[in-house]
């Protein structure tokens, strides 16, 4: 396994596969988790993919990485986001995170996202 999550940063190679797992969601409604790769050179959505799973009672979002999604990330320096969605229609981007501080507003810098080459072929 080569993915690995330091903080709010994600590192994976091509055709490796791994879980990562997001905490502290709210718990006030059952989500769609989604995360994206973004590109912030070209303000472009590069890859977006829906949890498989998300436990309302714990505020978890697991997000699977299988072979085939790994190895269609172009490899480079990405960012991330993550939104939650609910069936009343609304979505709210939980990152990066927006924030309202003494009345401005203020943006996180976006969590990285980084893909390396595939080094091995395997099976």
């Amino acid at each position: 396994m080569a993915i690995f999550a330091t903080e709010q940063d994600i590192y994976i190679r091509q055709g490796d596969t791994g879980n990562v797992v997001f905490t502290g969601l709210p718990k006030d409604k059952s989500y769609l988790v989604y995360q994206s790769v973004y590109n912030p050179e070209t303000n472009k959505i590069i890859k977006e993919i829906q949890a498989t799973q998300f436990d309302q009672t714990t505020g978890e979002a697991l997000f699977l990485y299988d072979e085939t999604l790994s190895n269609s990330l172009r490899v480079g320096e990405w960012e991330y986001g993550l939104k939650i969605c609910a069936s009343d229609g609304s979505e709210d981007t939980v990152l990066p995170e927006t924030q309202i501080v003494d009345g401005a507003i203020v943006n996180s810098p976006a969590p990285k996202f980084t893909v390396d080459y595939k080094y091995v072929e395997g099976e």
